[in-house]
């Protein structure tokens, strides 16, 4: 099949660094990346690209009032993008990098989807090759699950490509990936409320607040 073509597993360090060569290329041509990440597989665009983030929202069939995180490299991009609150950083300390997905008031003037109600979210993975893609490329990376809007996230890259198909420009196959989705927290002013829970739980995420 032509599609299975843009599958590069990552198998060996070889083979790793030709699929990372890959994927930076394509994002800095306002490209798709499907990838894996600690959780689950995502949709990854450049998210200082307007043109990349209009594509993968047509490819995924979200609507635009429906945010996608991004992908940061620490707090220093968190603070760069939107507001730290002490209780995010208390989250911060304890469980980032890691499947957290932490929403700030914004503090860049974007509009949707990356800002929402003046509002934005935040990934700082611990996967190694998210981690390599946001050190060789420009800025933020989208944060969205590799499925179409609304239904189940694929554990396979077979099973995301069968979806997607062309519409993505390269799939990186790093195995069934059958683990919880992210925790999601909204930090804002002194209110934290948890609006997903997910790898992290919920009694866990209360405790950190209030320690």
């Amino acid at each position: 099949m032509p599609v299975l073509s843009k599958i590069m597993p990552i198998i060996v360090p070889q083979a790793k660094a030709e699929s990372l060569d890959r994927a930076v290329s394509v994002l800095e041509s306002d490209g798709l990346v499907v990838a894996p990440t600690e959780t689950r597989y995502g949709l990854l665009a450049s998210a200082i690209s307007a043109t990349a983030v209009a594509r993968l929202f047509e490819v995924k069939g979200r609507a635009h009032n429906m945010p996608t995180a991004l992908f940061v490299r620490g707090i220093d991009d968190m603070e760069r993008y939107g507001s730290v609150t002490p209780s995010a950083r208390r989250l911060i300390a304890r469980f980032l990098p890691g499947p957290l997905t932490l929403v700030l008031t914004a503090v860049v003037d974007w509009g949707a989807p990356r800002v929402v109600d003046g509002k934005i979210g935040f990934r700082w993975s611990s996967s190694p090759f998210i981690a390599s893609l946001l050190d060789r490329t420009a800025g933020p990376l989208t944060a969205t699950s590799a499925n179409r809007s609304g239904r189940p996230d694929p554990e396979s890259i077979e099973e995301i490509a069968a979806i997607f198909g062309e519409g993505i420009d390269l799939y990186i196959d790093g195995g069934a990936l059958t683990g919880p989705t992210s925790t999601v927290v909204e930090c804002v002013g002194e209110s934290v409320r948890i609006l997903r829970e997910g790898a992290i739980s919920a009694a866990e995420i209360e405790e950190s607040i209030r320690s």
